[in-house]
């Protein structure tokens, strides 16, 4: 995990990027994120758009969906490994289609993904203990 924090007028905040190519899915996922004190969700829709977000905003985690137009989930990833600013962020994968892509995530060494349809609170509690707000954050 990076050392830099990033700030609000309240304090820290870790920043998750959510890949996700249906805007309803992606407009969830970055309304609980959003919901959480300490959290902002930064959404885009396509592979190409979360490499090029993560250019410019300092993601804590990504969220990515696997079956996303254009790019992949898992080409994201690859990329994201490829480059030494990116490759310690914390991905997790939703998809579908965990049996179609087993071999993939397991030939790329990933564990964390959640299974759609998913709850809410298995998504936050993986940001929560992936990307953790410092303590020393008050959201009063």
């Amino acid at each position: 995990m990076r050392e830099r924090h990033q700030y609000t007028a309240h304090g820290p905040v870790r920043v998750v990027l959510v890949v996700e190519d249906d805007p309803a899915v992606a407009e969830l996922l970055a309304g609980a994120i959003n919901d959480e004190p300490g959290y902002v969700a930064v959404r885009v829709g396509k592979g190409t758009d979360a490499l090029r977000a993560l250019e410019t905003v300092n993601a804590d985690l990504v969220l990515m969906d696997i079956g996303l137009p254009g790019l992949s989930g898992l080409e994201v990833l690859d990329r994201m490994r490829e480059d030494e600013r990116l490759r310690k962020v914390p991905v997790v994968f939703e998809t579908a289609a965990v049996a179609a892509h087993a071999k993939d995530m397991r030939a790329r060494g990933i564990a964390a993904y959640v299974k759609k349809p998913f709850d809410l609170n298995d998504i936050v509690a993986f940001v929560k203990k992936l990307a953790p707000v410092p303590r020393a954050a008050n959201y009063a």
